[in-house]
Protein backbone atom coordinates (compact mmCIF):
# COMPACT_ATOMS: atom_id res chain seq x y z
CA UNK A 1 0.00 0.00 0.00
CA UNK A 2 1.18 3.47 -0.99
CA UNK A 3 0.06 6.36 1.34
CA UNK A 4 0.13 9.94 -0.26
CA UNK A 5 -0.12 11.82 2.91
CA UNK A 6 -3.64 10.81 4.60
CA UNK A 7 -4.82 9.09 1.43
CA UNK A 8 -3.74 5.55 1.04
CA UNK A 9 -3.85 3.91 -2.30
CA UNK A 10 -5.53 0.88 -0.89
CA UNK A 11 -7.43 -0.64 -4.26
CA UNK A 12 -9.94 1.94 -4.06
CA UNK A 13 -10.86 3.09 -7.67
CA UNK A 14 -8.90 6.94 -6.86
CA UNK A 15 -9.12 10.04 -9.49
CA UNK A 16 -6.35 12.61 -10.05
CA UNK A 17 -6.86 15.80 -11.70
CA UNK A 18 -3.96 17.80 -13.03
CA UNK A 19 -4.18 21.29 -12.67
CA UNK A 20 -1.84 24.59 -14.44
CA UNK A 21 -1.63 27.56 -12.30
CA UNK A 22 -4.00 30.30 -11.84
CA UNK A 23 -7.19 28.37 -9.61
CA UNK A 24 -9.17 29.85 -7.27
CA UNK A 25 -10.62 28.00 -3.66
CA UNK A 26 -14.42 28.05 -5.56
CA UNK A 27 -12.90 25.80 -8.64
CA UNK A 28 -10.90 23.47 -6.23
CA UNK A 29 -13.53 22.99 -3.88
CA UNK A 30 -15.91 22.33 -6.36
CA UNK A 31 -12.93 19.47 -8.10
CA UNK A 32 -13.22 17.74 -4.89
CA UNK A 33 -16.90 17.54 -4.29
CA UNK A 34 -17.13 16.17 -7.88
CA UNK A 35 -14.73 13.33 -6.81
CA UNK A 36 -10.66 14.35 -7.26
CA UNK A 37 -9.01 12.50 -4.96
CA UNK A 38 -5.61 13.30 -6.05
CA UNK A 39 -4.40 16.86 -7.19
CA UNK A 40 -1.73 16.43 -9.88
CA UNK A 41 -0.46 19.77 -9.99
CA UNK A 42 1.71 20.21 -13.34
CA UNK A 43 4.50 22.60 -12.79
CA UNK A 44 6.29 22.54 -16.40
CA UNK A 45 2.54 23.61 -17.70
CA UNK A 46 2.30 27.03 -15.05
CA UNK A 47 2.44 30.45 -16.84
CA UNK A 48 4.96 31.40 -13.80
CA UNK A 49 7.23 28.25 -12.86
CA UNK A 50 9.14 30.78 -10.07
CA UNK A 51 9.20 28.85 -6.56
CA UNK A 52 7.33 31.11 -4.17
CA UNK A 53 4.37 30.81 -6.70
CA UNK A 54 4.78 26.80 -7.28
CA UNK A 55 4.64 27.22 -3.57
CA UNK A 56 1.70 29.67 -3.35
CA UNK A 57 -0.55 27.54 -6.07
CA UNK A 58 0.35 24.26 -3.59
CA UNK A 59 -0.79 25.62 -0.76
CA UNK A 60 -4.38 26.02 -2.91
CA UNK A 61 -4.38 22.51 -2.41
CA UNK A 62 -4.55 21.99 1.28
CA UNK A 63 -8.04 19.39 0.93
CA UNK A 64 -6.37 17.47 -1.16
CA UNK A 65 -3.67 14.83 -1.55
CA UNK A 66 -0.93 17.11 -4.02
CA UNK A 67 1.29 15.00 -6.25
CA UNK A 68 4.22 17.52 -8.01
CA UNK A 69 4.76 16.72 -11.39
CA UNK A 70 7.67 18.67 -13.73
CA UNK A 71 7.17 16.84 -17.12
CA UNK A 72 10.20 16.73 -19.62
CA UNK A 73 9.40 18.17 -22.90
CA UNK A 74 10.98 15.14 -24.22
CA UNK A 75 7.87 13.02 -22.98
CA UNK A 76 5.09 15.27 -23.45
CA UNK A 77 5.35 18.13 -21.23
CA UNK A 78 6.50 21.63 -21.32
CA UNK A 79 9.59 21.75 -19.51
CA UNK A 80 12.64 23.31 -21.55
CA UNK A 81 15.35 24.21 -18.60
CA UNK A 82 18.17 22.71 -17.23
CA UNK A 83 17.92 19.20 -15.13
CA UNK A 84 20.02 21.04 -12.28
CA UNK A 85 16.95 23.35 -12.46
CA UNK A 86 14.48 21.36 -12.28
CA UNK A 87 15.83 19.03 -9.73
CA UNK A 88 16.23 22.12 -7.80
CA UNK A 89 12.30 23.17 -8.51
CA UNK A 90 11.44 19.28 -6.80
CA UNK A 91 13.94 19.52 -4.34
CA UNK A 92 11.80 22.99 -3.03
CA UNK A 93 8.19 21.23 -3.58
CA UNK A 94 8.86 17.95 -2.13
CA UNK A 95 8.95 19.09 2.08
CA UNK A 96 5.35 20.62 0.65
CA UNK A 97 3.60 18.02 -1.56
CA UNK A 98 2.80 14.35 -0.65
CA UNK A 99 4.55 12.88 -3.76
CA UNK A 100 6.34 13.52 -7.10
CA UNK A 101 6.49 12.39 -10.56
CA UNK A 102 9.24 12.25 -13.06
CA UNK A 103 10.22 10.26 -15.85
CA UNK A 104 12.57 7.11 -15.53
CA UNK A 105 14.33 8.29 -18.70
CA UNK A 106 15.39 11.69 -16.42
CA UNK A 107 18.77 9.54 -15.38
CA UNK A 108 20.47 12.77 -14.50
CA UNK A 109 18.02 13.50 -11.83
CA UNK A 110 16.13 10.47 -11.03
CA UNK A 111 19.04 9.16 -8.26
CA UNK A 112 18.86 12.53 -6.17
CA UNK A 113 15.37 12.96 -5.97
CA UNK A 114 14.67 9.11 -4.95
CA UNK A 115 17.34 10.11 -2.51
CA UNK A 116 15.61 13.41 -1.80
CA UNK A 117 12.24 11.83 -1.69
CA UNK A 118 13.41 9.02 0.58
CA UNK A 119 14.62 10.84 3.46
CA UNK A 120 11.19 12.84 3.71
CA UNK A 121 9.19 9.69 3.21
CA UNK A 122 7.49 10.86 0.09
CA UNK A 123 6.73 8.77 -2.59
CA UNK A 124 8.13 9.17 -6.39
CA UNK A 125 6.06 8.18 -8.88
CA UNK A 126 8.67 6.89 -12.04
CA UNK A 127 6.58 7.37 -15.37
CA UNK A 128 7.29 5.92 -18.94
CA UNK A 129 4.81 7.83 -21.88
CA UNK A 130 5.13 6.50 -25.33
CA UNK A 131 2.57 8.75 -27.07
CA UNK A 132 2.85 6.75 -30.95
CA UNK A 133 2.21 3.40 -29.60
CA UNK A 134 1.91 0.79 -26.57
CA UNK A 135 5.07 -1.03 -26.11
CA UNK A 136 5.11 -5.03 -26.43
CA UNK A 137 4.62 -6.47 -22.84
CA UNK A 138 8.49 -7.73 -22.98
CA UNK A 139 9.13 -4.22 -23.28
CA UNK A 140 7.20 -3.09 -20.88
CA UNK A 141 7.67 -5.50 -18.33
CA UNK A 142 11.37 -4.15 -18.83
CA UNK A 143 10.46 -0.26 -18.15
CA UNK A 144 8.94 -1.52 -14.99
CA UNK A 145 11.80 -3.25 -13.60
CA UNK A 146 14.08 -0.63 -14.46
CA UNK A 147 11.87 1.95 -12.73
CA UNK A 148 11.58 -0.19 -9.25
CA UNK A 149 15.56 -1.03 -9.46
CA UNK A 150 15.79 3.32 -10.05
CA UNK A 151 13.55 3.30 -6.54
CA UNK A 152 10.21 4.06 -7.85
CA UNK A 153 7.41 3.24 -5.25
CA UNK A 154 4.89 3.44 -8.19
CA UNK A 155 5.75 2.91 -11.72
CA UNK A 156 3.41 5.19 -13.84
CA UNK A 157 3.01 3.49 -17.46
CA UNK A 158 0.78 5.76 -20.19
CA UNK A 159 0.65 4.49 -23.71
CA UNK A 160 -0.86 5.32 -26.91
CA UNK A 161 -3.74 2.54 -27.93
CA UNK A 162 -3.61 2.03 -31.62
CA UNK A 163 -5.91 -0.77 -31.57
CA UNK A 164 -7.99 -3.32 -28.89
CA UNK A 165 -4.62 -5.33 -29.06
CA UNK A 166 -2.41 -2.29 -27.26
CA UNK A 167 -5.87 -1.93 -24.67
CA UNK A 168 -5.57 -6.25 -24.73
CA UNK A 169 -1.33 -5.60 -23.81
CA UNK A 170 -1.95 -3.06 -21.07
CA UNK A 171 -4.71 -4.78 -19.16
CA UNK A 172 -2.73 -8.14 -19.32
CA UNK A 173 0.35 -5.74 -17.95
CA UNK A 174 -1.86 -4.20 -15.37
CA UNK A 175 -3.15 -7.90 -14.18
CA UNK A 176 0.58 -9.36 -14.02
CA UNK A 177 1.68 -6.31 -11.35
CA UNK A 178 -1.40 -5.60 -10.10
CA UNK A 179 0.57 -6.29 -6.22
CA UNK A 180 3.43 -4.10 -7.46
CA UNK A 181 1.79 -0.22 -7.27
CA UNK A 182 1.10 0.57 -11.27
CA UNK A 183 -0.08 3.17 -12.86
CA UNK A 184 -1.46 2.26 -16.39
CA UNK A 185 -2.96 4.24 -18.81
CA UNK A 186 -3.86 3.63 -22.64
CA UNK A 187 -4.34 6.98 -24.19
CA UNK A 188 -5.97 8.24 -27.04
CA UNK A 189 -9.75 7.64 -27.83
CA UNK A 190 -9.12 3.83 -28.25
CA UNK A 191 -7.59 4.21 -24.06
CA UNK A 192 -10.62 5.74 -22.89
CA UNK A 193 -11.59 2.31 -21.79
CA UNK A 194 -8.39 1.65 -20.01
CA UNK A 195 -9.10 5.19 -17.43
CA UNK A 196 -12.47 4.19 -16.30
CA UNK A 197 -11.31 -0.05 -16.21
CA UNK A 198 -7.82 -0.57 -15.23
CA UNK A 199 -8.48 0.56 -11.15
CA UNK A 200 -10.34 -2.96 -11.65
CA UNK A 201 -7.34 -4.52 -12.87
CA UNK A 202 -4.98 -2.90 -10.16
CA UNK A 203 -3.55 0.27 -11.47
CA UNK A 204 -3.95 2.17 -8.38
CA UNK A 205 -5.65 5.79 -9.64
CA UNK A 206 -6.62 7.43 -13.24
CA UNK A 207 -6.80 10.57 -14.93
CA UNK A 208 -9.55 12.70 -15.54
CA UNK A 209 -9.35 16.66 -16.74
CA UNK A 210 -10.77 19.33 -15.37
CA UNK A 211 -11.25 21.67 -18.06
CA UNK A 212 -8.54 21.63 -20.32
CA UNK A 213 -7.17 18.14 -20.40
CA UNK A 214 -2.91 16.83 -20.07
CA UNK A 215 -3.01 14.00 -22.06
CA UNK A 216 -5.33 12.57 -25.22
CA UNK A 217 -8.35 10.72 -24.50
CA UNK A 218 -8.70 12.05 -20.52
CA UNK A 219 -12.64 12.41 -19.97
CA UNK A 220 -14.10 15.63 -17.58
CA UNK A 221 -13.91 14.93 -13.90
CA UNK A 222 -17.79 15.29 -13.85
CA UNK A 223 -18.18 12.60 -16.41
CA UNK A 224 -15.46 10.49 -14.73
CA UNK A 225 -16.90 10.63 -11.78
CA UNK A 226 -20.62 9.99 -12.55
CA UNK A 227 -19.30 6.43 -14.19
CA UNK A 228 -17.23 5.63 -11.17
CA UNK A 229 -20.33 5.87 -9.07
CA UNK A 230 -21.96 3.19 -11.34
CA UNK A 231 -19.12 1.21 -12.20
CA UNK A 232 -17.62 1.09 -8.82
CA UNK A 233 -20.75 1.64 -6.21
CA UNK A 234 -19.30 2.44 -2.33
Amino acid sequence: MVHFGPLALDGSPRIAVPFRDGNDAASIERAVRLGMDIAELRIDQFANREKAHALAEVEKFSAVPVLATIRSEAEGGAWTGSEAARLERYGSLLPEVDAVDVELSSTDIVGDLVMAARALRKPVILSFHDFKRTPPLDELDRIARDARDAGADIVKVAAMCNSQEDVRTLAQFTLENADKNVVVIGMGTIGISTRVLFPALGSLFTFAAYGEGTAPGQLQLERMAQIFAQVYPK
